[in-house]
């Protein structure tokens, strides 16, 4: 059975909710990390795919939850990467802040590890 056939906008809708709900947001919280320039409504539209966003309001959207831009946009036009890439962004996409910062912690003391044996 062929896939149904989703406009751009609700596939955005439902990739900003997804990444919405991995980052234990509500839409009110996203709103106000948003710092007013949306409302929990207006979140709300975006993610039924009512409305259309400009690029910017996109931007902000993926910088506040933390996640690509691309990972918001239907496959189609998303950017592919290294399944290594793509695999270690979307689990670092389901962590909370707290184990996002040490994860990071983490890969830069094992990249530091790297330069010290390339000196050696």
């Amino acid at each position: 059975m062929a896939e149904v056939w989703k406009p751009d906008q609700e596939i955005i809708g439902e990739n900003i909710r997804k990444a919405r709900k991995a980052a234990y947001l509500t839409q009110e919280q996203l709103a106000e990390e948003m710092g007013g320039s949306c409302s929990n409504k207006v979140i709300s539209r975006y993610e039924k795919g009512e409305v259309e966003m400009g690029v910017q309001t996109l931007i902000d959207i993926a910088e506040n939850l933390e996640v690509p831009v691309d990972s918001l946009m239907p496959e189609r036009v998303q950017v592919h990467t290294k399944l290594e890439d793509d695999e270690m962004g979307k689990l670092f996409s389901t962590l909370n802040i707290e184990n996002k910062e040490m994860l990071l912690k983490i890969a830069r003391m094992m990249a530091q590890n790297e330069k010290l044996k390339m000196a050696i």
